[in-house]
């Protein structure tokens, strides 16, 4: 490598071992090493003491079949001595651990003899040796159970319990013996309550979230996995892929199941007039054209029915000095509604400003997702900030029916100059995400919010359910090290998704035209990849990486840095890959 790379390099290398960009991510591992971590350790047994089998990487054809993706080894874990009656935990991370996700890819057995499960571990306490499991049944129970390790010493059935049955998450669970993912999310979402969210494939448990209030409940813990079989042999676990991470702080969530909205609504006033608006209400799910799965007996309403603003209303919520947070919610959304009927989801509202951004789907002729700001054009009257998301570029994701579907923004304040938006639909992230507002009169930061609109004097009919608001780490402070000599207006965005498999995004604004390089390196400083090496004119650029190298393979799990250059300057940055 050349003198000038090897500096460069010593530079990234330094900035990236001394902050804490992936604080998010936990723990990962996916074996590929042929050794496990050396932290896995093993539940005791609390009559003798006696410790388990530990996790051991194993080769992937030693599994009944391969993981497709899984690379060369994976996980295993099984009580082959029967010193627990065919029961095996193997758990990691501290004990003070609280508020995480483990994911993780794990073989589930379907109708084999003796009770075989395979699943993961949450909140973990070596002391009270007390755990919560998530785990596979797959015979004629056909049900995912969850449930903590505490007994009733009379019946011997677990204090907190909870099956997930097929019955009620049709078409999800399997009839065959397989690879799937499961995952957990753990919170302590008050002084008094422990709240798991369990999925499976992808896709969240009828009944989550499941709230534990004992008082003898955990509230931190070490995260693991478990296999069992009620036999002297145990029966195999085969694990992969786990990555555990920290989640973010929830600042706000509404379900309107008290038969009240929050008192914290308020209107978002008519510029001209000053007048406000009506406010959300919680409605019975009856009044909805179609019920939301799940959804409970009430839902949020809101519409401008006294036409004061003309068919738009707007209800917002939280402080005007939020930022850096995502709000997701269920939205029943209108397809060929006549007059232009919108329903969706408001950021960054500024009530001195009177100005917001808004995501609404439009699904008439336009058939769109459309992304804007409130300010306009005095001429045009066109907003300053748009962007349509076409079903076109997002193929077989929108709707052709009216019906509930899930919307979600996350914002974050990129730069000292950038403003960022990620965008989903039924937690898809929308072709050409994400959006970038470098206007000076952008906002950045503002109250959270709903939108209802149709051009009539009644406006239509908003519904929403399930309201979440998360924060999101800002990547301000972490991106200025990674600076170089930057003139004004060039810029490398953080490559989303990120961790991400197998492929993402990378977005990079050029001010002057020049020779440009965007290349992907290891953190040994070796060439993986180069995306892009040639002229370019001034502007913004999107480029994709699927994670293959020059060589046409696939790179491995871990952190690779990526270099934007151009004849006077250099960014970098770093992302991680998880398989």
């Amino acid at each position: 490598m050349k003198r000038g790379n090897v500096l460069l390099f010593s530079i990234l290398l330094m900035l990236f071992f001394t902050t804490d960009f992936f604080a998010q991510v936990i723990y990962s591992e996916d074996f590929e090493s042929g050794t496990a971590n050396a932290g896995w350790y093993y539940y005791p047994n609390p009559s003798t003491g006696l410790p388990e089998e530990t996790v051991v990487a194993a080769p992937m054809t030693n599994a009944p079949s391969a993981l497709t993706g899984g690379g060369n080894f994976l996980g295993y874990l099984q009580d082959s001595d029967g010193s627990f009656t065919g029961s095996a935990t193997a758990l990691n991370g501290a004990v003070s651990l609280a508020n995480y996700s483990i994911e993780a890819d794990v073989y589930c057995y379907v109708n084999e003899p003796l009770s075989a499960y395979t699943g993961l571990v949450v909140y973990a306490d070596t002391t009270l040796k007390d755990f919560y499991k998530l785990r596979a049944d797959f015979d004629a129970s056909d049900r995912i159970n969850f449930s903590g390790r505490k007994s009733d010493p009379n019946t011997f059935l677990p204090l907190f319990n909870k099956d997930f049955k097929g019955v009620d998450n049709p078409g999800l669970f399997p009839t065959v013996s397989g690879w799937h993912k499961m995952k957990i999310e753990v919170r302590n979402t008050s002084a008094n309550e422990t709240s798991f969210w369990c999925y499976f494939d992808g896709q969240l448990l009828a009944g989550c979230p499941i709230v534990d209030t004992t008082s003898t409940r955990n509230t931190s813990g070490s995260f693991g996995l478990y296999a069992f079989q009620q036999s002297s042999g145990g029966i195999p676990g085969y694990f992969d892929n786990i990555v555990v991470e920290e989640l973010p702080t929830i600042l706000y969530s509404e379900d309107f199941e008290s038969g009240t909205a929050n008192a914290g609504w308020y209107y978002y006033p008519n510029p001209s007039t000053g007048l406000p608006e009506e406010t959300v209400v919680a409605a019975p799910m009856t009044n909805a054209p179609s019920a939301l799965t799940g959804g409970g007996n009430f839902l949020g309403y809101l519409q401008d029915s006294d036409g004061s603003f003309t068919g738009s209303a707007t209800a917002l919520n939280g402080a005007v000095s939020l930022a850096n947070y995502s709000i997701e919610a269920d939205v029943y959304c209108y397809v060929n509604e006549p007059l232009s009927a919108y329903t969706g989801l408001v950021v960054y509202a500024d009530t001195t400003l009177k100005d917001f951004y808004k995501l609404r789907a439009d699904f008439d002729a336009s058939d769109r997702i459309n992304f804007s700001g409130r300010k306009s054009d005095p001429n045009t009257f066109l907003p300053l900030f748009n962007k349509d998301f076409k079903g076109v570029d997002n193929p077989g994701l929108f709707p052709t029916v009216s019906g509930w579907h899930k919307m979600k923004i996350e914002v974050r304040n990129t730069s000292a100059n950038e403003t960022s938006f990620w965008c989903y639909f039924d937690g898809q992230l929308l072709a050409g995400c994400p959006i970038i507002d470098t206007t000076s009169t952008r906002n950045t930061s503002g109250s959270f919010g709903l939108y209802a609109f149709q051009q009539s004097s009644g406006g239509i009919p908003g519904y929403f359910d399930n309201i979440v608001i998360k924060q999101l780490q800002s990547t301000t402070s972490v991106d200025d090290k990674y600076v170089f000599n930057v003139p004004e207006e060039f810029y490398l965005a953080q490559n989303y998704p990120n961790p991400f498999n197998p492929s993402t995004n990378i977005i990079y604004n050029i001010k002057e035209a020049g020779n440009v390089s965007l290349i992907i390196y290891d953190i040994l400083g070796e060439r993986v990849k180069t995306l892009v090496s040639q002229f370019q004119s001034p502007g913004q650029y999107s480029v994709s990486w699927n994670g293959l190298n020059n060589a046409g393979n696939q790179v491995r799990s871990g952190i690779y840095i990526y270099s934007l250059q151009t004849n006077n300057a250099v960014i970098s940055k770093k992302m991680l890959m998880l398989k």
